[in-house]
Parts: structure tokens; sequence; C-alpha cells
């Protein structure tokens, strides 16, 4: 008997869970529905619109009290100049790390043989073994980098090295 009741709870929620599925929205189409292949494609799961500018003009001026302003309308009866800003451009700075020679007692990797990675070309969205391969020896050596630079952060801090 009890098997029964569970048997019967299941269907029920089974069926509440697939209303959404056949039930129509305003435009006739069904509420939810699972993705088709062509919607798990990588192209179509990054928006990639090479189209639409990115490109920005904004105004700059300076007033009668000379303060510097920026806006994105050219200000009326003062002269101004124009920047082009394009939105997809990192504008901060990193701070620069300097160079360490590595001491001569600890061995370096060997990476003459290993290729950089180099990004997708237009429109590539194969991942092949060899970038794959590449990324993860690019993800050891940016780990490498944050370990060193931990390890200065410690030693600059005064706080003892963690065995």
């Amino acid at each position: 008997m009890k098997w029964i009741y569970r048997i019967f709870t299941l269907i029920i929620l089974a069926g509440a869970l697939a209303i959404p599925f056949f039930m129509k929205n305003k435009q006739g189409d069904p509420m939810m529905s699972l993705p088709e292949m062509k919607d798990l494609s990588p192209s179509s799961l990054v928006s990639n619109t090479p189209n639409m500018s990115s490109d920005r003009t904004i105004y700059k001026w300076k007033d009668a009290n000379g303060v510097w302003h920026y806006g994105d309308q050219p200000p009326e009866g003062s002269q101004f100049t124009t920047l082009v800003v394009n939105d997809k451009t990192n504008i901060l700075q990193s701070t620069p790390v300097p160079e360490k020679t590595a001491p001569p007692n600890k061995a370096t990797p060997n990476t003459d043989n290993k290729n950089a990675y180099t990004p997708p070309k237009n429109n590539e969205d194969t991942l092949t073994l060899d970038r794959a391969l590449n990324i993860v020896d690019d993800a050891h050596a940016v780990r490498e980098i944050m370990e060193q630079r931990n390890q200065q952060l410690d030693t600059l801090t005064g706080n003892k090295e963690k065995n």
C-alpha cells in the first residue's frame, strides 16, 4: 500500500513539472522548452556582434574657471575637442612587475620547446588538443608567478612562510 502512494506522488510531481513544457504563452509558444543542439554551439552562447561599433565619441572642454569637463554631448558656446574611445579597451594600466632572475640553485622549468598560447583567430571556436595543453601550461606558469608574488608579499609584510 505504501508503494502505491509513493508511485502516485511521483506521477503527480512529474505531471506538475511537465506542465510548463506543454502550456502555451501569449505568443503561442511553450512556456519552457529544452535546448536544441544549435542552441548549445559556442557561437550562439557567446554574443559576438562584430557589426556593432564599440567606439564612443566623448567631448572634452574647459569652462571659464579652468575646470575640464567630459560629456557625450558637445557644449553650447564653448570650444571642445572630441575623443574617440573604444569600449572594449582596458584603460587601466597594470603595475609593471620587475623581472627577477631565478637563483642558480633552483631548477627552472624548460619552456624552450613549448609554444605560447595564441587566442583563436576570427570565428575559430574549436578547441584543439595543442591549444588545451597550451592553456594548461599557461595556467601553471601563472600559478608559479602568483606563488612568487605571494612569497614576496609575505616577506614585505613580515609574515612567516607557511609550510
